[in-house]
């Protein structure tokens, strides 16, 4: 298996404008990190990471349109049975979409939201840790699931009228 905990990679990784592929082993022995570039495909992204046997797929995305192709990504990584982590970042990326509109497609293992590439190595660390993981991942589940939940809550306390309704009431 391919390996790497090399922060600098995911800096680079998560300055990328579409999704960047950080595919990582083992932590204890960094190596190399197959970097696809950016405006991969999915299915480049994920033939990739079969032929490689890797531990984890990182995506990252700096434009809007990245954050579709997350979805994508993660809803065919269900589809093919992956069993895998998902870890998404960059600067159209959150906590919150991740945890809305990405972890709902992939439910195989987890999907973590990355902030930024300090924090890469002690999440990837946690994530390849057979001793950490599963109270790691229940603990990103339960978070996650309260933010759709209060995004949820969030949506439908909005009475939206149309914009002739509106205009009348002004």
């Amino acid at each position: 298996r391919r390996s790497s905990c090399d922060g600098d990679l995911f800096d680079r990784l998560l300055e990328t404008a579409w999704p960047a592929c950080e595919l990582p082993a083992t932590v204890g022995s960094p190596g190399p990190v197959i970097d696809l570039g950016v405006m991969v495909p999915a299915d480049k992204i994920l033939k990739t990471a079969i032929e490689e046997n890797v531990d984890i797929i990182g995506l990252s995305g700096l434009i809007t349109p990245s954050l579709d192709e997350m979805v994508h990504v993660a809803s065919e990584m269900q589809r093919l049975d992956f069993h895998i982590p998902l870890l998404i970042g960059g600067a159209t990326t959150s906590k919150a979409h991740t945890a809305v509109k990405i972890e709902q497609h992939y439910s195989n293992d987890a999907t973590v939201y990355v902030p930024d590439a300090s924090r890469s190595v002690n999440v990837v660390s946690t994530l390849l840790s057979e001793s950490n993981k599963s109270d790691f991942t229940a603990d990103i589940r339960s978070e996650y699931s309260m933010i759709r939940e209060r995004t949820a809550n969030r949506k439908s306390k909005r009475e939206l009228v149309d914009f002739r309704a509106a205009n009348r009431a002004a």
